[in-house]
């Protein structure tokens, strides 16, 4: 198991480079240029635009509770780096000059001889990637309204979100976005956060919740359609990194 002072290390290598443009190929952006902690971890773009200017054919996904959602994380991070169709961050072909910034960086290279201290060769973009990963996992978003009523406090949700949520699962949303994070065990997108992730749908083409539900939901009267909103505002609560965490929630208690 890796210790604490090692994950402490890897955690502070990946917010720095999370956010260091050069960990492009052109240092000209970095995760956080598409993954902005305001929106969420999200950019507000209909589709992603990668480093050399390419409009992609997806919408940048939230990074909220993404520790928690079954995802790869390591693999995950990888993807940008060495993506070419399209290009994201540009690394693939550029690997050793992208490394040799950070090995001649007298900070980040102490960084990454603290983090990997036992690899043979500290500076490589996979160990970039699982230091980036081990920071992800500090994204939590625990502090909503949801979570405060799935903690005991009922009063924190309005009756509106309640009725929201018993709608929800009657007529049918559940069966996809289940779970404490709404997200079906990491098969569909979590709707934690989502007041604050437009546009929506894979290809950023819905501006607005209201259009998603014209699309998903189209049997809600508008009462319903109100009280589900407020059960999606009740979900919203900033992401903040806690370090050495695990990332537990749990669904709210039946009322």
């Amino acid at each position: 198991m890796i210790d604490v002072l090692l994950l402490a290390a890897r955690v502070e290598l990946g917010r720095l480079l999370f956010n260091d443009v050069r960990l492009s190929a052109n240092a000209t952006q970095s995760c956080a240029s598409c993954h902005q902690e305001r929106l969420a971890f999200t950019d507000g773009k209909r589709v992603g635009v990668g480093s050399t200017g390419e409009h992609h054919t997806r919408n940048v996904p939230t990074l909220t509770n993404v520790g928690a959602r079954g995802i790869d994380l390591e693999r995950q991070a990888m993807r940008p780096l060495l993506r070419i169709n399209p290009i994201e961050l540009g690394a693939r072909g550029h690997e050793r000059e992208i490394m040799t910034r950070f090995a001649s960086d007298a900070s980040t290279r102490s960084l990454f001889l603290r983090a990997f201290r036992d690899d043979k060769k500290p500076f490589t973009l996979r160990n970039a990637a699982r230091a980036i990963a081990a920071f992800e996992r500090t994204l939590v978003s625990d502090q909503s309204l949801f979570d405060h009523a799935a903690a005991g406090d009922h009063d924190a949700m309005p009756p509106a979100a309640w009725r929201g949520l018993r709608t929800f699962s009657a007529r049918g949303c559940a069966s996809c976005h289940s779970g404490p994070n709404f997200d079906g065990g990491g098969r569909v997108p979590t709707l934690r956060n989502v007041t604050l992730t437009a546009p929506y749908m894979r290809d950023g083409s819905a501006p607005t919740i209201d259009e998603v539900l014209d699309r998903h939901a189209k049997k809600l009267t508008g009462d319903e359609r109100a009280d589900v909103l407020a059960l999606l505002n009740a979900l919203t609560a900033p992401v903040r990194s806690v370090a050495n965490r695990e990332t537990t929630l749990t669904n709210a208690p039946p009322r």
